[in-house]
């Protein structure tokens, strides 16, 4: 950007990063946040700006993605395959058509869970064939139609990339007050285990 400032010749007043900043998923554990900062205003104050240009930046799904999660329903079992009753046209088109791996754990009103996972497709309500995600997510073996699942961090997009395909996409909303089930800004580097354990520790479902 500041090799572009340059040729244009012009004097800029906003320098605009765009997003990009993370959340965290299972297999992807981002550095802290205070990482990203840090290289940004050293990037920025070596650019050839005037000293009251302003820098924005937009923190998109590092700032929301762990504020929503999606609670959906196991309508049918075949194998490994587990069908939802929320799918690619409603909350989870990153989970499909990005091939998004979202922390996922079982939800069961009564009985006890096998302590054993496996690894499960997911697929929609449409019958849609792009109404697929491969995953693998890794679930309780023994789950079974009636059980439901809670999908967490799709608080960037979910809403957004809701559609209302074949009168699907109809969703209820509820408000609750814990904390995050899955939290970035809980890395520090100060932490006494690594980033890594404490993610690991964060997607095990609970017993």
């Amino acid at each position: 950007a500041s090799k572009m400032i340059r040729r244009a010749g012009v004097t800029v007043d906003v320098v605009n990063v765009g997003g990009g900043f993370p959340a965290t998923y299972p297999g992807m554990t981002p550095p802290p946040m205070a990482a990203y900062m840090e290289a940004i205003r050293a990037g920025f104050d070596d650019m050839a700006v005037t000293e009251n240009a302003e820098l924005w930046c937009e923190p998109g799904r590092a700032l929301v993605a762990d504020a929503e999660s999606l609670v959906a329903r196991v309508e049918l079992r075949k194998g490994d395959a587990l069908y939802l009753n929320d799918g690619a046209f409603g909350r989870l088109f990153d989970a499909a058509y990005a091939d998004w791996r979202f922390p996922i754990r079982l939800l069961r009103g009564g009985g006890e869970a096998s302590e054993t996972l496996a690894p499960f497709r997911l697929f929609g309500p449409t019958c849609d064939s792009f109404d697929a995600m491969p995953g693998p997510f890794e679930l309780p073996e023994d789950i079974r139609e009636g059980d439901y699942v809670e999908i967490g961090s799709i608080g960037a997009y979910g809403v957004a990339m809701t559609n209302r395909f074949n009168g699907y996409g109809l969703f209820e909303r509820a408000e609750v007050q814990d904390e995050p089930w899955v939290d970035l800004y809980r890395f520090r580097a100060n932490d006494e285990e690594p980033a890594e354990a404490q993610a690991a520790q964060d997607f095990r479902p609970p017993v």
